[in-house]
């Protein structure tokens, strides 16, 4: 077996109990993230800001022009609203945005032209329309729209710049400013699909680095711990890569720089399939590592964690993979294939010192054996397998009995065709420990 040099976390050290920290250390921490964080915010923005303020901006002197509107502060906010901050499928909000805005005017010149202006027809005025709008769509956008476009008729003065057609301009102005802007200099749609993934990636990375200090070292507790943070956190990045594939299906869809990247976001669109059924797995994975430590009383596993540590280097190709401009995993398969060499109960539930686990151990390591080979097949078919191709990547677990030695055996194309299947003995044998004196 290849010496493997004890892990390294990628993302921050080993998780531990904060019971134990000082609570000056504790917020002097806390204080750091916060401020990490909203640097990483500011810089992943960055962009979409730049947009948001260049399509203000531009809607503002567009209607100055066009217009001679001497104050279209309304063009400027309809512009800066659509484009806004962070991802999101911008087509939609543009349609939502236009139809409340339009919704609102109408609803709010209608209002002052038979009630008025004053405290309590904006009182009516602000419920009918919020009321109205929840009638019509669930969105938030569209509500808030129709409602706020209305509370403006009700209070601006009328004047020649701020007259129904005027603010109806400034309105249409501003959005079509912000759809040239949005189409224009969206960029490269993969680059949004990329950075989801790698946020995603490096939790499951962490993960594995952390599983794998719990197996080396038979501590339970970090196990746990990374537990914990797993199921905490594990949706959010999910749900920000679906976010980011809808983005980048709408720019390769509708934006001329982003047309001849389809198939790539087409590909990474299908990766997330694969990824986020390993994430699921992942949260398994570690309920049973903490079970199957506390089955075997804390014993040390360094195969199972140089297997975890495997796992983790698959992912580190798969993080590459899909920040280069060509997408290829060709690389991450080999790495899988090398993951998968691991996946047998007669390689992961041996401890450090050669011993084999009671009756209770071994049944927790066989299944926690048999989920990490489902995180196996879940990567694999991210990258494109079938999950008949992904399979062949691992090692039989057909079993058979020779004397005491019951275990699997490595399976050949040309074995495949004359290997029989498991009769349900040899299973049975599989999960009972073949150590336990009543096992037969």
């Amino acid at each position: 077996m290849r010496p493997t040099p004890p892990p390294t976390p990628q993302s921050g050290p080993p998780l531990m109990p904060t019971t134990s920290i000082p609570v000056v250390e504790r917020a002097r921490d806390a204080v750091r993230d916060w401020f990490v964080q909203g640097v990483s915010r500011g810089r992943g923005d960055a962009l979409t800001v730049g947009r948001a303020a260049l399509a203000a901006s531009l809607a503002y002197l567009v209607s100055s022009l066009l217009w001679g509107h001497e104050y279209p502060f309304f063009s400027a906010i309809v512009a800066f609203v659509i484009i806004g901050f962070g991802i999101e499928k911008k087509m939609r909000k543009i349609v939502e945005m236009s139809c409340g805005v339009l919704l609102g005017l109408a609803l709010g010149e209608l209002a002052r032209g038979l009630l008025g202006s004053g405290t309590w027809q904006i009182l009516v005025v602000v419920f009918v329309a919020g009321m109205l709008a929840r009638l019509i769509d669930s969105s938030k956008l569209f509500g808030f729209q129709v409602a706020i476009q209305s509370l403006l008729v009700m209070i601006m003065p009328i004047t020649p710049a701020m007259s129904p057609g005027g603010r109806a301009l400034d309105a249409v102005t501003g959005v079509s400013v912000a759809i040239v802007i949005h189409l224009l200099l969206s960029g490269d749609p993969r680059r949004l699909q990329s950075r989801a993934a790698a946020a995603f990636y490096r939790e499951l990375e962490g993960t594995l680095v952390n599983l794998a200090l719990s197996a080396r070292s038979g501590d339970r507790s970090i196990a746990q711990a990374a537990l914990r943070k797993v199921r905490e956190v594990s949706q959010k990045y999910t749900d920000e890569w679906k976010l980011a594939n809808d983005v980048a299906d709408e720019i390769s869809t509708f934006a001329p720089s982003g047309l001849r990247h389809a198939d790539d976001v087409s590909r990474l669109q299908h990766l997330l399939v694969g990824s986020d059924r390993a994430m699921r797995n992942m949260r398994v994975i570690a309920r049973r590592q903490v079970q199957f430590l506390d089955a075997v009383n804390g014993d040390a596993h360094s195969t199972l964690a140089d297997a975890l540590l495997a796992a983790r280097d698959a992912i580190l190709e798969l993080s590459t993979a899909v920040s280069h401009e060509d997408v290829d995993f060709t690389m991450a398969r080999r790495k899988l294939r090398l993951f998968g060499s691991y996946l047998s109960p007669e390689m992961l539930l041996r401890n450090d010192e050669g011993k084999r686990p009671g009756r209770a151990g071994h049944f927790e390591g066989v299944t926690l054996t048999v989920q990490l080979r489902s995180l196996a097949i879940d990567l694999l078919q991210a990258t494109g397998l079938s999950a008949a191709e992904a399979k062949q990547f691992l090692p039989s677990l057909v079993v058979a009995a020779d004397g005491d030695a019951i275990g699997p055996r490595p399976m050949t194309m040309e074995m495949r065709a004359l290997e029989p299947q498991a009769t349900t003995e040899a299973l049975e044998l599989l999960i009972t420990d073949r150590s336990d004196p009543d096992r037969r």
